[in-house]
């Protein structure tokens, strides 16, 4: 994404640094600068301080950048209180789970996480 931005004109310092970044760096060297690039666009991406802010990060994550569902269902069903402790969107979000887990057509599994991203958002902006 860095070098695309540097290839259309852009020409922030974080954006340039990262553009130059080995494919091979370490994510311990890497992820200031990504945070960084992300700064100087406007986009504040939280640090995880525990489990419990990690997952929050990947919810938003999973509801405002597509992060694919693989990735959050696993902390999701981790995190998830039980069932009379749970949020509203807690509930909505296993509800739709449990409406996709019964589906084998591809078509009808990605409505159902789409529908999840847009109760993600809506929760959040209700915030």
């Amino acid at each position: 994404m860095a070098e695309d931005l540097v290839v259309s004109g852009f020409m922030g310092a974080a954006t340039v640094q990262v553009a130059a970044l080995s494919r091979i760096t370490p994510l311990s060297a890497a992820e200031p600068l990504v945070r960084g690039m992300l700064a100087e666009h406007g986009v504040e991406v939280p640090l995880a301080e525990d489990e419990g802010s990690e997952y929050q990060v990947l919810k938003r994550s999973f509801g405002y950048w597509d992060l694919p569902i693989y990735f959050f269902e696993g902390p999701f069903h981790v995190q998830i209180p039980a069932w009379d402790d749970q949020s509203s969107l807690d509930r909505a979000l296993v509800t739709l789970l449990d409406q996709r887990d019964s589906l084998t057509m591809p078509t009808e599994r990605a409505s159902i996480e789409q529908e999840m991203r847009a109760v993600v958002r809506a929760h959040v902006s209700e915030r």
